[in-house]
């Protein structure tokens, strides 16, 4: 039950992102008058004004500082900033389909998470066209595959990431065994050997957090589980859940949480920062996350101390199963009822050179999506820990492409974050996300 208090905190929070959820569409609605007024106006636009969409990082403003100065008096790149703590990813995915379903021009250029390009594809253009097959064949092929949409290229990758296990090297060093445990950490552990080290971590912090609230976050876990027992199971069984695969893996979740003790019960209120937030002031040993998270905070951290304690490592995997982390990462589009089509494609090949990709490695912790940078001698001297990121590459998995997806991910995340809340039994949890799919297809498929 949540007190005055809570609840008051609860709907300042609320009032906040309405208000800059109605700013961003003003915001849009003003390009887009200003846009019209320009054209009916006696002088000419001189600099041609991009709009371009993304969260801002420091890695981000820089690069677009650098292609203001190179185009100076020609192109200027205006950001359009969602702020991870004021925006969730589906709360971003929403406000830029509205903008784009009203066939606005206030934004020329978006970066949407990978798992989006199906759903914006209709408000897109195809980029086949803009990029010679040299262009192409620099990209890493993992980071190409989510950027088509019924053959067409629709995208093209701006950053990569892919789940990753975070570890406090101070509590893990003190436990009984630790350097064997942190050899299998560093070479890959399953499941059954991290939760046997439990009973050697102090019992009053936390052990594993992972983010289960109902967001895509929760599903990008979930997935890693089903795809290392079955890397084939989307093609298999599609959306259907009433499986040994998809019971063991939420009956996992579930288990963590309630049977093992492992993880404290308000995991299913948090989305990814907030978990992560909770992993750090509270001590805990594990976090599942993304590898971005030790440079989100460095200009603005959450405990500098601790954050000097963590590591990345590869995710647990059942025993007798392979290795996979889910994939994340943005894609950039470029608006179909843009009228400034070409300079946003030469922005974007900017943002695709390699020194601008070392650039959002290097400041904002993305991986690259060139493969240059993995195999130059130069940059494999001043980052090192390439090799091992190509190595984690090679066990990541993507989620299913699918034009619905999100619509699908939504079911899932509530009735899965219902079953780790231990409000429905698993088995209910998964068949009823199997049946709501079921009729959200059949129903677009009669066109209601």
């Amino acid at each position: 039950m949540l007190n005055m208090d809570e609840l008051n905190q609860n709907y300042i929070k609320d009032r906040k992102r309405q208000l800059l959820a109605i700013g961003f569409l003003i915001l849009v609605a003003g390009i887009y008058m200003a846009t019209i007024l320009m054209k009916n106006g006696e002088e000419p636009q001189k600099v041609t004004e991009l709009f371009f969409a993304d969260r801002m990082t420091p890695a981000h403003e820089e690069l677009i500082a650098r292609y203001n100065a190179e185009n100076s008096g020609k192109v200027r790149v205006i950001p359009v900033d969602f702020p991870n703590f004021d925006f969730s990813t589906n709360e971003r995915k929403e406000l830029l389909a509205r903008s784009l379903r009203g066939r606005e021009t206030g934004i020329d250029i978006l970066a949407v998470d990978l798992i989006w390009v199906q759903r914006f594809a209709k408000w897109s253009e195809p980029l086949e066209q803009y990029f010679s097959d040299e262009e192409i064949g620099r990209i890493l092929p993992v980071a190409l595959e989510s950027c088509y949409y019924e053959g067409e290229l629709m995208a093209v990758p701006f950053d990569l990431v892919q789940g990753v296990l975070y570890y406090r090297t101070d509590l893990v060093g003190s436990m009984k065994n630790s350097a064997e445990l942190i050899n299998k950490l560093e070479s890959g552990i399953t499941w059954e050997e991290l939760l046997a080290w439990q009973r050697y971590a102090d019992q009053s912090k936390p052990y594993y957090i992972f983010p289960a609230a109902s967001f895509e976050g929760f599903i990008c876990t979930f997935t890693e589980l089903l795809l290392s027992q079955n890397p084939r199971y989307f093609t298999d069984y599609g959306f259907d859940f009433n499986t040994s695969e998809a019971r063991r893996s939420l009956h996992f979740l579930t288990d963590l949480i309630h049977t093992y003790k492992a993880t404290p019960t308000k995991v299913a209120d948090f989305t990814d920062l907030p978990s992560f937030e909770y992993f750090l002031l509270n001590d805990a040993y594990f976090v599942r996350g993304w590898p971005t998270y030790d440079k989100d905070f460095v200009d603005s951290p959450i405990d500098t101390n601790r954050q000097k304690l963590i590591r990345k490592v590869m995710m647990p995997h059942f025993r007798g199963s392979t290795p996979a982390s889910v994939f994340g990462g943005w894609n950039l589009m470029v608006s179909k009822f843009s009228s400034k089509k070409a300079e946003a494609i030469d922005f974007i090949k900017f943002l695709l050179r390699t020194e601008s990709q070392e650039l959002m490695y290097s400041r904002a912790g993305y991986y690259p999506v060139i493969g240059d940078l993995y195999t130059d001698p130069g940059y494999q001297s001043r980052y090192p820990e390439l090799k091992e990121n190509l190595k984690k590459i090679g066990f990541g998995v993507h989620r299913p492409r699918h034009e619905e997806y999100t619509k699908y991910s939504e079911i899932m995340s509530a009735w899965f974050t219902e079953a780790v809340q231990g409000k429905v039994p698993v088995e209910k949890a998964l068949i009823n996300a199997s049946s709501a799919i079921r009729s959200e297809a059949l129903e677009k498929k009669n066109g209601y």
